[in-house]
């Protein structure tokens, strides 16, 4: 692995200077109202880079527009077709194919305990989402290559590519929450640019995945997510993270963290333990429902209790109410999308939706509609802004 560049490399400046951005002259004109997007975005990307260095900014780009933004969406849009097509399997097994893939995404807790307890080859953060992102890319060459007829063994392969989203996601959540404590005053900064190269990513998925599921088999598009799995591991390797090697004599298990919080780690652990569980009964018990209902609200009650055993009051309260608002919010998302792409023959009457106006129209007519409609109400702020100017110019 690269050397960590230094703290400097990433562009130290004054506290006071933080705060500075593209601001409108005292006598703007109509030319200035209209460059403004222009000039802030430019004055945005000048100060992120002045705060957080280019390296960071190169690793936050491939984490989140990349990774996260468009292999997530294009493994989420392809899921349909994917079931339909290439594995031939009903609207049942394909629920049961997504329960296991998203397993990871309940383990992220027990995740961020190892990473920060164990330094794996010296590194807290990058050793562990290089190794993820080896795991994910040959599990995408593999949903690619192999004939698969399983929900199951697709599953488990979504499984692994999972973990590497949620892993890579996690750990990078956790360096730039650490450089967002160090410039607080420019914490929005980075937040915007996170969810605005995920947001971007899941556009640009959006716009071929209907096109190439509706008119080829859907596999293809695994070989495409293959370089963008691994693309992660170039930028964490030569160290862009900033993540720094721990010394020999600091490596090894840490046990003081368990000391400091033994009940939060024991939930997060004890959440870990049962969302294997629930994927191993998904597997074990396939056509077994009723095994699989009792399993879940077994796990279901016992979290809940769980939390208000080990976490603080205030947070387990919060989390108790978004498990129940989820609870009660009552989808069959396999089934139904199932009939919401099923044909004349089968549904008389019902809409039958091809791929491409399922998974592509409504996201990107929803995404261009929402940067449209910022748009215009930025421009009709910027005009008020601008007449109220020149009127008491004028008075």
């Amino acid at each position: 692995m690269a050397d960590v560049p230094k703290k400097e490399d990433y562009g130290e400046i004054e506290e006071e200077n933080e705060e500075q951005g593209y601001q409108l002259p005292e006598d703007a004109g109509v030319g200035d109202y209209f460059m403004y997007p222009w000039r802030s975005l430019e004055g945005f990307f000048e100060r992120f880079m002045r705060n957080f260095g280019w390296r960071f900014g190169v690793q936050m780009a491939v984490m989140y527009m990349l990774v996260k933004g468009l292999m997530m969406s294009v493994i989420g849009l392809i899921k349909l077709s994917f079931c339909k097509k290439s594995l031939g399997i009903d609207g049942t097994q394909c629920q049961l194919m997504g329960t296991i893939a998203a397993t990871p995404w309940a383990m992220k807790g027990a995740i961020g305990v190892l990473s920060d307890s164990y330094p794996l080859l010296g590194y807290h953060k990058a050793s562990y989402i290089i190794i993820v992102a080896v795991m994910g890319t040959v599990g995408v060459i593999a949903l690619a290559s192999l004939p698969l007829a399983s929900a199951t063994i697709a599953g488990m392969l979504f499984f692994v590519v999972n973990l590497e989203i949620g892993t890579a996601d996690l750990l990078c959540e956790g360096k730039y929450a650490e450089l967002m404590q160090t410039k607080p005053k420019t914490g929005s900064t980075m937040v915007s640019f996170v969810w605005g190269s995920f947001q971007f990513g899941g556009l640009i998925a959006a716009c071929f995945v209907g096109p190439v599921a509706d008119n080829y088999d859907p596999k293809i598009l695994f070989w495409v997510l293959v370089p963008v799995a691994a693309s992660i591991i170039i930028p964490t390797a030569l160290g862009y993270l900033g993540d720094e090697r721990v010394p020999d004599d600091k490596a090894g298990f840490k046990t003081e963290l368990i000391r400091q919080y033994p009940y939060i780690i024991s939930f997060c652990l004890l959440m870990a333990a049962l969302a294997l569980g629930n994927a191993i009964i998904d597997v074990v018990f396939a056509g077994e429902h009723l095994w699989q209902a009792v399993y879940a609200i077994s796990a279901a009650v016992v979290l809940s209790c769980m939390a208000f055993v080990c976490l603080p009051r205030q947070l387990a309260m919060c989390n108790f109410y978004m498990f129940i608002a989820h609870v009660l919010y009552i989808g069959i998302g396999g089934a139904q999308d199932y009939w919401f792409t099923a044909s004349e023959k089968c549904v008389p009457g019902g809409p039958a939706f091809d791929y491409t106006y399922y998974n592509t129209y409504t996201a990107v007519v929803g995404s261009f509609t929402g940067w449209i409609g910022i748009v215009i109400f930025q421009g009709f702020m910027s005009g008020c802004v601008y007449m109220c100017r020149l009127q008491f110019s004028l008075v």
